[in-house]
């Protein structure tokens, strides 16, 4: 190998173990620089997401470090020239003399050797090469750079390789993230927001957090609520449960409140990656409750309509087989609107028995419903939602009232003697009353009633018996008469205006003043002349005669009501007692009623006298 391309391959080979010496030391400046940088942004990123800005300075930052260092160490590598090396190689190889450093001087294109022998600077490049020619110069590099490299980039290359091996998930993302890419830095425990959005104003907020990861049963962790415009807070976090999966639920219970509030929460070195909210939104409310009895069908004597009863603030008070219609009116659309039943068993205890949905209106704000009432109903609550799902919290109750099934009440008029037209007989009732009066054999009995029932009535009929007999049944007869013929009907005395004197009305339903509100018939009445004289009694020996003087007719009525259920119980008057006299014995009674009379009207007179007359001036 000649001379000069044994120092050039020396001069490479000066070149190459730099270059590794400078290279080495700009890979460890790398990865010390690069790890500083990651562990800066994972350090922050445990907190909070590492701003952009951070990331963008520490990138640039890297960049430049990098690019001056390359520069400096592996541009700027400073290899020694030909003729350095030709000074080390006599110096290192005393046998060269300076033939070495003489024959390259020589030989090189330009030199001046105006005056030397040709011949020996042959001689001398010839001695150079020969002895050249005996030893490797390249050997003479200074090779201990290589070493060095070696040296100081092997056990950081090692420990940041292993790390890489170890978590390769978490140094490529984190290397990603220095080329300012939108990666995610993996962590051993994973944060999920599992907290609904909307809450119901002035309700506490129950914060929920999957994790996933390895956490124990005592692990805690801390969640910073930040209201809008006040002051941040923290709690902490405590496991609740874990699910079947193995994920584990974290949560805190907040005080109640209406503030809209951002929130972050960290369980180890997990976190959520971007903040939660929870809004506030008021729950419904029902402002007002309305309510109707429709009364059972059958109270209509036409079994056309359903009449309809307002029931004030919501309070039912209605009769067994009536139905109710409810009305609402709330704070704010709802989508769902129940009524929820309420019964007492037999034991006295209240429970729930039917839910009824109630048709809610185009606007959202007013619903109702209509529904049957159940057995032994005693009350109803309304309960509501809106398109959230939120209820209304304390459902107001309304009570059910059952009123009793009591028959028609009944009662016989008082006893008179009086033409029902005032024109013929005017004055008070008082003074034709007659309440008392024996029968006359072979006369009549005066049977007046009135009788009243929230169901209507739909007959009547008079049950009597002579003496201790058997009790027989006269069924009255439904009267249908014209007011505008016979005038008005008087209650009290059980006849027409035009009735006269011996007036016979037997069963009168009572027209309602209101019909469109009120049915007819719920009152009736009637004023019935009951013949005695083909009546019989029965003696001792079972034989029948006609009544005699000192027999007793006793009698009363009864009146049922429109429920046609079977087995019903009629309403029953008070009995009254009629002793037979004879015509003269009935003439006396009248005449000392009547003398009885002159007598209370006399002293009435003289007591009016004694109290107005004029005091002495």
């Amino acid at each position: 190998m000649s001379l000069a391309l044994q120092l050039r391959s020396w001069q490479f080979r000066e070149w190459l173990y730099r270059a590794a010496w400078g290279f080495a030391r700009w890979a460890v400046v790398v990865l010390i620089g690069l790890t500083a940088a990651c562990t800066i942004d994972w350090l922050v990123d445990r907190v909070r997401d590492t701003p952009l800005a951070l990331r963008i300075a520490l990138t640039a930052a890297q960049l430049a470090l990098y690019v001056s260092l390359a520069y400096l160490l592996l541009v700027r590598l400073h290899v020694p020239p030909i003729d350095a090396l030709a000074v080390r190689a006599e110096h290192a190889i005393p046998a060269f003399g300076h033939r070495l450093v003489t024959a390259l001087q020589l030989n090189r294109a330009g030199a001046r050797t105006e005056g030397m022998s040709k011949e020996l600077i042959r001689e001398v490049t010839r001695e150079a090469e020969e002895m050249a020619a005996h030893h490797r110069l390249s050997s003479l590099a200074e090779s201990f750079r290589l070493w060095r490299a070696f040296a100081l980039l092997l056990p950081v290359g090692l420990l940041v390789g292993a790390f890489a091996a170890y978590r390769t998930d978490l140094v490529t993302a984190l290397v990603m993230r220095q080329c300012l890419l939108n990666v995610d830095i993996p962590r051993s425990i994973k944060l999920t927001n599992a907290t609904p959005e909307l809450w119901p104003a002035g309700d506490e907020v129950e914060l929920r957090f999957d994790v996933t990861g390895p956490v124990s049963d005592d692990t805690t962790g801390t969640v910073t609520v930040s209201p809008d415009g006040q002051p941040s807070e923290s709690f902490e976090l405590s496991l609740i449960k874990r699910t079947d999966d193995g994920t584990a639920i974290f949560g805190t219970t907040l005080p109640p409140s209406s503030v809209r509030f951002t929130f972050r929460a960290r369980v180890g070195e997990g976190r959520m990656r971007q903040p939660g909210t929870v809004s506030f939104e008021p729950r419904p409310t029902v402002k007002e409750i309305q309510a109707w009895v429709l009364l059972p069908a059958f109270v209509d004597p036409t079994g056309k309509n359903r009449y309809e009863r307002f029931q004030p603030q919501g309070e039912v008070v209605a009769l067994a087989e009536s139905s109710v219609r409810i009305e609402i009116a709330t704070t704010k659309p709802v989508t769902s609107a129940k009524l929820v039943l309420l019964a007492r068993d037999a034991e006295g205890k209240e429970n729930e028995v039917r839910r009824v949905d109630m048709k809610i209106d185009e606007q959202g704000d007013k619903a109702g419903a209509l529904f049957d009432l159940p057995p032994r109903a005693n009350g109803y609550r309304v309960e509501v939602k809106d398109k959230n799902q939120f209820a209304n919290t304390n459902p107001p109750r309304r009570g059910i009232t059952i009123m009793a099934d009591d028959p028609p009440r009944v009662n016989l008029l008082t006893e008179v003697l009086k033409n029902p037209d005032p024109a013929v007989d005017p004055g008070p009732l008082d003074d034709y009353e007659v309440t008392g009066m024996p029968l006359g054999i072979g006369g009549q009995v005066q049977v007046g009633y009135a009788a009243r029932s929230p169901l209507g009535l739909s007959r009547a009929q008079i049950v009597y018996r002579v003496n201790d007999g058997p009790w027989s049944q006269l069924p009255l007869k439904k009267t249908d008469a014209d007011e505008s013929k016979l005038g008005k009907f008087i209650p009290e005395l059980g006849l027409f205006t035009k009735s006269g004197d011996a007036g016979h009305v037997e069963f009168y339903q009572i027209p309602s003043d209101h019909p469109d509100s009120e049915p007819s018939g719920l009152e009736a009445g009637g004023r019935f002349n009951f013949q005695t004289a083909a009546l019989v009694k029965t003696g001792d020996d079972g034989k029948q005669s006609k009544l005699e003087i000192g027999d007793r007719v006793e009698y009363y009525v009864e009146v049922f009501d429109r429920n046609p259920a079977p087995g019903r119980q009629p309403g029953r008057s008070e009995s009254r007692i009629k002793t037979v006299v004879t015509q003269s014995q009935l003439q006396a009674w009248l005449s000392e009623r009547d003398q009885s009379r002159d007598r209370l009207k006399q002293l009435e007179e003289r007591q009016r006298g004694v109290f107005m007359k004029k005091k002495p001036q």
